[in-house]
């Protein structure tokens, strides 16, 4: 069901749309809107002071300035500022601008669409040669590399996508190398993102390294890194996880707290079939880093990925305690799921899970 449509018979301030008398019975969510007064933001409109320099991005990119791009987001590095979200403002500046791109399917449908949206960046690299500009475009081959290969197991591609894909990154690696320069930011991301392709954990954790040290607080870096040495993928078992989201928490701790505990476990979340019984995750720690990042980074987005932790946790009364007192705006780019649709049915089944509890408890009284 559509947010829309539940929003429907309620006349919501987020459509702002006049009161509509519901022609039936509220549905659970109806009701859970109602009872919890709960609103939605998407996740590019969720700090409004940094909607200017979205709206900046999302022009450039309509009108291929690559430039403005460059611009906008090396100024953003050089500014230092981290977000009401916790992200630094570069990060954003990154998802603002390649928002259109990266938002397309990975499936294979989907593969010529990601060919014809590489023309942009072609022709970025080829007026403006430059570590950046070869950083930019070798991450945008590398994707559709990956829509070539397909998201099946390995054994299941055919020998056709495996050849698209090996093409892509051997062009990609010729980009990014023809433009070596290991003291450019974006080109340090990119050579530390094809490290994962080695296959090497020791190679992916040293690029990562170096590149953390350009930028601690990156937190969009560290969650990156974090599914990566998971054991499904370069990691060896999951004390690698927890010792690194220990160590980053430690690192941080000055403007984070604990936050870089709890963002990082939480990546757990968006790997399915996954579970806390395959971690060492701590879940007091995990709360404990949430409440610290609450304090100091107080975005919807932060309090929507606390509610998706403590579901994953299995923690529902604790889920509970948040919408009794906390959670009210729903970010659906947080939750799991494939379609806009599957994260909002997501959410609303968690947190009409917790409202369950917190009827209970009111029954008991």
């Amino acid at each position: 069901m559509g947010f829309k449509t539940i929003l429907a018979g309620l006349g919501s301030r987020i459509f702002g749309r006049a009161p509509v008398a519901p022609s039936g019975p509220l549905s659970d969510e109806e009701r859970l809107v109602r009872d919890y007064d709960l609103s939605l933001v998407e996740l590019h409109d969720e700090i409004p002071t940094l909607i200017p320099q979205r709206d900046a991005m999302r022009a450039a990119w309509r009108n291929g300035d690559f430039v403005a791009y460059q611009r906008a987001f090396e100024a953003a590095r050089a500014s230092g500022i981290i977000a009401e979200n916790g992200k630094p403002l570069y990060s954003l500046v990154r998802d603002w601008f390649l928002e259109p791109f990266s938002e397309l399917p990975d499936e294979e449908e989907a593969a010529q669409a990601h060919e014809d949206g590489l023309a942009p960046f072609r022709a970025f690299f080829e007026r403006s040669p430059s570590a950046f500009s070869a950083a930019t475009y070798a991450d945008a081959l590398r994707v559709t590399a990956f829509v070539r290969r397909g998201t099946g197991w390995g054994r299941d591609v055919r020998a056709d996508q495996w050849k698209g894909h090996e093409a892509l990154l051997k062009e990609a690696d010729a980009v990014l190398d023809s433009h070596a320069d290991p003291n450019d930011f974006s080109w340090r991301m990119s050579d530390y993102r094809r490290s994962a392709n080695a296959g090497s954990f020791e190679t992916f954790k040293a690029r990562f390294e170096r590149v953390w040290l350009l930028d601690r607080y990156n937190i969009d870096l560290c969650r990156a890194h974090a599914r990566m040495i998971m054991p499904r993928w370069l990691g060896r078992d999951e004390r690698d996880l927890e010792d690194f989201a220990r160590r980053a928490a430690k690192l941080t701790e000055d403007r984070f707290g604990m936050g870089f505990y709890a963002l990082i476990q939480q990546a757990n979340t968006d790997v399915g079939n996954h579970e806390l019984a395959d971690t060492l995750c701590d879940p007091d720690l995990v709360k404990r880093g949430f409440e610290d990042l609450l304090v100091r980074f107080p975005a919807p987005s932060v309090m929507n990925l606390y509610a998706d932790a403590l579901e994953w946790m299995g923690d529902t009364p604790a889920l509970a305690d948040l919408l009794e007192s906390r959670f009210r705006v729903m970010v659906p780019q947080i939750w799991y799921g494939e379609t806009r649709s599957d994260r909002i049915s997501y959410l609303f089944a968690t947190l009409l899970e917790a409202a369950e509890v917190l009827e209970q408890r009111r029954a008991a009284l």
